[in-house]
């Protein structure tokens, strides 16, 4: 399996990468944004990743899901699985990585890209006792902790969602899952990236293997977050 960035079969120039504050999904239903990479030399730490977001104009304005994906790697353009490049703040698209997904009712799901069209999905319970519900705490604050090959969290991720825009909010969610396959080999090096989809994102294959940047469906979504970090940590 390729792991590194290639050219596409039709090279687009990617733009200026610049921070932001704020997703939208102006441009085909889709936005994403990395933070840098985090390095450590311990292959026994874990990332522990922190946001705060605010969705009270997100999943009204037509969004699908929200994304926290992990150990990003690679990206678009080698049929892996998008024939074509998808950037945005100057970023490509990773092609693989590990993390959470979170719908407007409240559901949430693991997620393990793997560079095809049929990643591995699995539904997280909620095991806090209480209900999560978007619409009622728009506002919230997500942890979540993932280990690698070695450690206590080996070949485990947890998530936590609390109200509000700290940790110390009420406990809305709670839930984890584990197996080889939700671990990741360590690099050393490894980096986060927040997005949010929207059911009319049109893939690249669609349409001459170059994006087009129109809006569709939700362009109207805007996802606000802050507090957005990443540590390699031990517990």
């Amino acid at each position: 399996m390729n792991r590194k960035n290639t050219s596409s079969r039709h090279p687009v120039a990617a733009p200026v990468e610049q921070e932001v504050s704020q997703l939208s999904l102006a441009i085909n239903d889709l936005d994403f944004w990395y933070l840098p990479p985090r390095a450590s030399r311990l292959p026994t730490r874990h990332s522990d990743v922190v946001c705060t977001v605010d969705c009270s104009g997100f999943y009204a304005n037509g969004a699908d899901h929200m994304v926290f994906a992990l150990d990003c790697e690679g990206g678009q353009g080698s049929d892996n699985p998008h024939c074509g490049p998808i950037y945005r703040h100057g970023q490509n698209l990773w092609s693989l990585a590990r993390g959470f997904i979170i719908f407007g009712d409240g559901g949430v799901m693991a997620e393990r890209w793997n560079g095809t069209f049929s990643p591995g999905l699995s539904s997280i319970a909620n095991t806090s006792g209480a209900v999560f519900s978007p619409v009622v705490n728009p506002v919230f604050t997500v942890r979540i902790r993932a280990g690698y090959r070695l450690g206590t969290l080996a070949n485990r991720m947890t998530i936590e969602i609390r109200a509000g825009t700290s940790l110390r909010g009420a406990r809305l969610f709670a839930g984890a899952i584990e197996g080889p396959e939700w671990g990741w080999d360590w690099t050393g090096s490894h980096r986060v990236a927040l997005a949010g989809i929207a059911a009319g994102f049109v893939a690249p294959s669609a349409t001459g293997c170059q994006e087009q940047r129109l809006p569709r469906s939700a362009p109207d979504a805007v996802l606000p977050f802050s507090r957005f970090r990443l540590r390699l940590a031990t517990l």
